[in-house]
């Protein structure tokens, strides 16, 4: 019984912290990119299309895909179009600046970088007038000219396996 009893006192620690690690940065290169999510938090909360510009690597590669099935955006005037239009709505319906308020996670889930590639994956929550909705972001990021820039941004928002149609 001793054994077992430890045997699943270490799984229960072990499956814990399997769930959602929270990293720090460990280096130069990862804390550039953990504050280019910071700002793009922030472009996000002030509406900020000019940074949203600044942070978004040009070309047609660029890539974004939002939390509705329909938003896919590949290329760069795409991806600064869904959010100019984002940002329009928004205004339209009384949030400040036309942003979408967003609260992220004190630590990211996952940052790192391979030379001139980097990525990290975090959890936020958007802020909306009539309820917070918690959600993930990953993002792929490029070093250009000495400067992280955005290739892939993700959205997604949970649901639990309880509420697949399995």
């Amino acid at each position: 019984m001793k054994q077992f009893r430890a045997w699943f006192v270490a799984l229960l620690l072990v499956g814990g912290f399997a769930i959602a690690p929270s990293v720090s940065a460990t280096n130069q290169a990862d804390q550039e990119i953990i504050a280019t999510l910071a700002a793009f938090h922030a472009a996000s909360t002030n509406g900020d299309i000019e940074a949203m510009k600044r942070l978004t690597l040009g070309g047609p590669k660029t890539l974004a895909i939002g939390t509705s099935p329909d938003e896919k955006f590949v290329g760069y005037d795409a991806v600064i179009g869904w959010w100019q239009g984002l940002f329009d709505f928004l205004g339209s319906v009384g949030y400040p600046n036309g942003g979408l308020p967003v609260t992220p996670a004190a630590t990211p889930l996952q940052v790192g970088h391979s030379g001139s590639v980097g990525w990290i994956a975090a959890e936020a929550t958007w802020n909306f007038a009539n309820g917070d909705t918690p959600f993930r972001i990953s993002l792929v990021l490029r070093k250009e000219h000495g400067r992280w820039k955005i290739l892939q941004q993700h959205f997604s928002v949970g649901i639990s396996n309880e509420d697949l149609p399995l």
